[in-house]
Formats: C-alpha cells, structure tokens, sequence
C-alpha cells in the first residue's frame, strides 16, 4: 500500500469505514461530546437526545470542539414543550432551522416511539447522503429511550440504527449513563457494537483473548504496526498514513484523511488506550505505545498472524 511510513501491513484492508460504539459514562456526556473528534467544517453531526434543549445542545458542542460542524442537526425531545406551545396541540415531528451556520432541530414528544425516532434520523441521513463530509450520529444518553420504550425495542431500534449507519458510512457513538445502566442491558445490547467502552472500568490484562479480539479490526492492527516503529506520533499523521494505506494511495484525498481520522479518534485510538496498548493524548492529539505493550512479546507475533476481515 502507498504512503505509510514503517509498520506497512501486507494483505489487509478494510473495507467498513463504519463504527458503532456504546460509551458508558457517569460524567454527563461531557467526555462523550470529547471523543466525538470531529474536524468541524469536514463533518455532519446529528445529536440525538431525550432531555437536552437545542441551545444546550449547541453551547455544549461549542464548548468542547470550539465551533460548530458544517451541519448540525438535533433531534430533541426536551425541546418539545417549548415548540409545541408555538405550534398548538399537534404532537408530531417539527423541524426548524436556526440562525447561524446550518443547524436544524426537530422536536419530538414522545421517547417511546422508537419507530418514529428512526424515521427523524433516516431523514438527516438522506439529507446528508451526497456530500464528502463525515457523517457522526451521537445518542447523547440512551437510559431515557430504553425507560420510555422498554428494551426490547430499544435493542431493535439500534439494530436498524446501525445498519442505516453502516450503509452511509457513517460513524454510530451512542452514550449511556453507567450508573443507571444495569449489566443485562448493557450484555442485551453489547452484540450490536464494535466497541463498549466503559470509562470506569480498569483497563483489562493484556492476556491472549483480549489481545486476539482488539487486533482482529485491521486498523487497530495498522495502528499497533505503526508505533511499533516509533516512539509516538500524531493523530493526524496517523490518520494520514491509514487514508493513503486503506485507499492505496500516496496522496490521499482531504475526504478520505477525514475520514481515517474520525475513526481512529472516536472509536479505535479510544479502544486501544482502554485496553491499556496505546496513551492518548487526546489534548494534543498524540498517540503512543504503552509500555505494557512494548514489554509484550507476543505483541509482535500477533500482528503477524492472519484474520479474516
């Protein structure tokens, strides 16, 4: 593959340029909001969420990526009463625009009605479908759905949900509150991810199960390969290097380094550092391999096997 610099796999590609993620947090979302690292004018982002009005939405993403995506689209179900007392007594979908840069808001009443939640962000979706520019679709917090709508259809909500995202190459971060999710749900729903990330979880041992699952995703290997040969780098040189591996290319287009890059930043670099075989640096955007994985001999034998992608 053309561009990438030490660390070159042989073989492999992927082809899913899609993720799903569930993020277990306690700290309101904040963190949450924190890996969805985005480049805001390359980006189109949908906030699903059950509670958050749309100002709050909007001051909470401006203050942890500073501005605004190039489209920004809320799906608000606190912002319902609000719209509503506007509108009169129809309790169907709204949808409004804001002043300022392209941000949308459509206003719901009812978080039970899974069916119809679906259709809102299918809509956003087909919007978005012919532009170049990264698509991230946030559940800020899914224990009010799963309370209004029970599991079950919580479970095939998602199951829908990440399908419409995989066919878009879209990314899929759905947060939950880890306190009020119990471990049945989070086992009912874990199937449906490619990664459950739980911010207070110690990081596991480097084992050879846990090894073997983190390397069968070809990027995660790209990235072990790559720091491997050096001390650390950034996270957009990193980037870089898979845009022009994964395209088999020396130049990669500014779309496909976007892309690679919103990967690695809200899904694969996060899984690894939880695993405790790279530091994140996420303030400044450096990644690095651990100790732990340096000292881990069969690291390198790992990398070397075959998966089937």
């Amino acid at each position: 593959m053309g561009g990438v610099n030490g660390g070159t796999p042989s073989g492999e590609r992927s082809v899913d340029r899609s993720a799903a993620t569930l993020l277990l947090t306690q700290d309101g979302g904040r963190d949450a909001l924190d890996r969805l690292d985005v480049t805001p004018d390359a980006a189109e982002v949908l906030v699903v969420s059950a509670e958050r009005s749309a100002t709050a939405a909007v001051d909470d993403w401006r203050a942890s990526h500073g501005s605004l995506p190039a489209a920004f689209g809320l799906i608000s179900f606190g912002e319902f009463g609000r719209s509503a007392a506007t509108r009169g007594a129809d309790d169907g979908p709204s949808r409004r625009s804001l002043p300022g840069r392209d941000v949308t808001v459509t206003t719901m009443s009812d978080p039970g009605n899974l069916q119809r939640l679906g259709t809102a962000v299918t809509l956003y979706l087909d919007d978005w479908a012919d532009t170049d520019r990264d698509t991230v679709v946030y559940v800020d917090d899914l224990t009010p759905f799963v309370e209004a709508g029970g599991l079950e259809p919580t479970f095939q909500f998602l199951h829908l949900l990440s399908q419409t995202v995989t066919g878009t190459n879209a990314t899929l971060v759905v947060r939950a509150d880890a306190s009020a999710t119990d471990e049945q749900t989070v086992n009912t729903l874990r199937p449906l991810f490619d990664a459950v990330i739980d911010n207070d979880a110690a990081p596991p041992a480097l084992d050879t199960d846990t090894l073997h699952e983190l390397l069968r995703n070809p990027r995660r290997r790209f990235v072990l390969r790559s720091l491997l040969a050096e001390e650390g780098t950034t996270l957009d040189r990193l980037a870089a290097r898979l845009a022009a591996w994964e395209n088999d290319t020396d130049e990669p287009t500014d779309a496909e380094r976007t892309r690679a890059f919103t990967a690695l930043a809200s899904v694969h670099v996060p899984r690894l550092a939880e695993a405790g075989l790279v530091v994140f640096d996420r303030s400044a955007k450096r990644v690095s391999l651990s100790d732990a994985a340096r000292d881990a001999g069969r690291l390198e034998g790992y990398l070397n096997e075959s998966f089937d992608d």
